[in-house]
């Protein structure tokens, strides 16, 4: 079994022992839980950008422009959801969310477990990333190379989308 087998399990642990350790949204603890889950998604944020630095200095050495490219867009994308995270709506001393510490046990706990699919899809696009810096190594294929970024980027996507979501939680909005 390779080494990225068995991070992956203990990731996912981490990450639901994270979501579990902090007080699940109950009154009064919203803030402090919301900026523990944000504080994740920054880390998960830098480690991806970590990543794409060292995907685009190497395809930037081995003249493969368009993976360099793609690497350009994916920073976009890391840098927006690292922002969606800091500059989230319950980040401020005075949210416009009146109703944070209001929120029911069903609501509290759809939340937490919306939170967790955030943090997965985020070490799973981890994953992915580490696949390719290892690909990089073995695949001479860009256009091979270009594919697997294009998942990564996606992946990343949906998890900043998906993160987007849980303000329709803590308004009140969705009954998923």
């Amino acid at each position: 079994m390779d080494a990225t087998s068995l991070a992956l399990p203990a990731a996912i642990n981490g990450v639901r022992m994270l979501v579990t350790a902090f007080d699940g949204y109950d009154k009064g603890k919203f803030i402090k839980s919301d900026k523990a889950v944000c504080e994740e998604i920054r880390r998960r944020s830098s480690m991806l950008q970590d990543h794409f630095e060292r995907i685009h200095a190497h395809s930037h050495k081995s003249g493969m422009r368009e993976l360099r490219s793609s690497c350009d867009e994916i920073f976009a994308t890391i840098t927006g959801i690292g922002d969606d995270a800091q500059y989230s709506v319950t980040g401020s001393p005075r949210t416009i969310h009146v109703d944070v510490g209001k929120l029911s046990k069903k609501v509290q706990k759809k939340l937490v477990n919306h939170d967790l699919s955030t943090l997965n899809l985020l070490v799973e696009a981890t994953r992915d990333a580490n696949l390719l810096l290892e690909s990089l190594r073995t695949i001479g294929d860009e256009g091979e190379l270009n594919t697997m970024a294009g998942l990564v980027h996606d992946r990343i996507g949906r998890a900043r989308n998906h993160f987007r979501e849980r303000n329709m939680y803590i308004d009140g909005l969705v009954k998923r």
